[in-house]
């Protein structure tokens, strides 16, 4: 029956997360670059963060975290019917990692792709996916946002080398019928105009004109960053209070992409959003780009901060620039 007769809801039946073993503290940058402990903590919240390994890769990590998420949501890898993975860090550029986590896990012949959004990808992953499973051409898709983005920073940068760390986090979306959970709305935005405020250009990005080589490393305008990041969390949030009041519901936790705990700070001074009801694991992993959300959801509902039945706004932004959130009933 088509989907047009009935109403097919996208429920969150699994979570999971992968993380480096190597952890590299704040002190390790000391000397590196000119900066201390205190310095990064004060400006960012970030005690330390997580880098890969010698072997390990956004698509390894990507692996892991899709094998947690599928046991959570106790299904077997033949029944996953898409896979959609965000990353600005894949392994190649071709085949796409959604093809390296299909073949690792043993999955049939299915549709498998990535998104490049940036720190925002895992929410333009999981709109595909809902979109998937409410038009019932799939009824389990797991979306995975994973990166490795030690492998872009240059380590004489202090403005960047000091912020992003490596991890993934994935999820499995389950049609579900007669049911109030799932995914109650998607919203995605981009401003091409400002692109320009972070990059990482690649092996295959043309020079300019003045032949300067541009390296492939991260480059970003912080000022402008974080003004562009508090701006929109506000606009997130405050329209997400606005739809969760019109369907009856409150916003029980709020994930932000763990980027900056001032930018957080200032959002939530600004919307009057309770502190008590926001996620935050940036202090001990940095900012994981698409992998951030999906790492924070794993672990707060791991913590028992977020249970069946509550409702969850999930919000991120990073370059494109694009940002966008997820209102989700667990």
């Amino acid at each position: 029956m088509s989907g047009i007769h009935r109403k097919i809801r996208s429920v969150l039946s699994g979570t999971g997360s992968s993380l480096p073993s190597r952890i590299v503290p704040n002190a390790e940058f000391v000397g590196m670059v000119d900066t201390s402990d205190e310095w990064i903590r004060t400006r960012t919240g970030i005690r330390e963060r997580r880098f890969v390994g010698p072997g390990e890769t956004s698509g390894s990590l990507g692996v892991i975290a899709a094998r947690h998420a599928l046991a959570s949501a106790r299904l077997d890898p033949a029944e996953i019917d898409l896979i959609v993975c965000a990353t600005v860090t894949p392994d190649m550029m071709t085949p796409a990692n959604a093809c390296i986590i299909q073949n690792a896990l043993g999955c049939r012949q299915i549709p498998a792709f990535d998104i490049a959004a940036a720190c925002t990808g895992f929410m333009y992953a999981l709109s595909v996916a809902d979109q998937y499973i409410r038009n019932e051409e799939a009824r389990h898709v797991l979306v995975v946002g994973t990166e490795v983005l030690s492998r872009a920073m240059d380590l004489t940068d202090r403005n960047t080398c000091i912020l992003f760390g490596d991890g993934a986090g994935a999820v499995v979306l389950s049609g579900a019928e007669k049911t109030e959970r799932g995914i109650q709305l998607v919203r995605l935005f981009s401003d091409g105009a400002s692109q320009h405020q972070i990059t990482v250009p690649s092996t295959v990005t043309p020079a300019p004109a003045s032949g300067k080589p541009l390296g492939n490393h991260v480059r970003m305008n912080g000022r402008e960053v974080f003004r562009f990041a508090v701006c929109r969390m506000i606009e997130l949030i405050e329209d997400a209070q606005v739809e969760t009041q019109r369907i009856g519901r409150k916003i029980d936790l709020l994930i932000p992409h763990q980027v900056n705990k001032r930018i957080i700070d200032s959002a939530l001074e600004s919307t009057d959003f309770p502190a008590d009801r926001v996620m935050i694991n940036l202090d001990r992993y940095g900012n994981t780009s698409a992998a951030s959300v999906p790492i924070a959801l794993d672990e707060a509902i791991a913590e028992g901060r977020a249970k069946v039945g509550d409702t969850v706004l999930l919000v991120a932004f990073g370059g494109g620039l694009t940002w966008g959130s997820a209102i989700v009933t667990l």
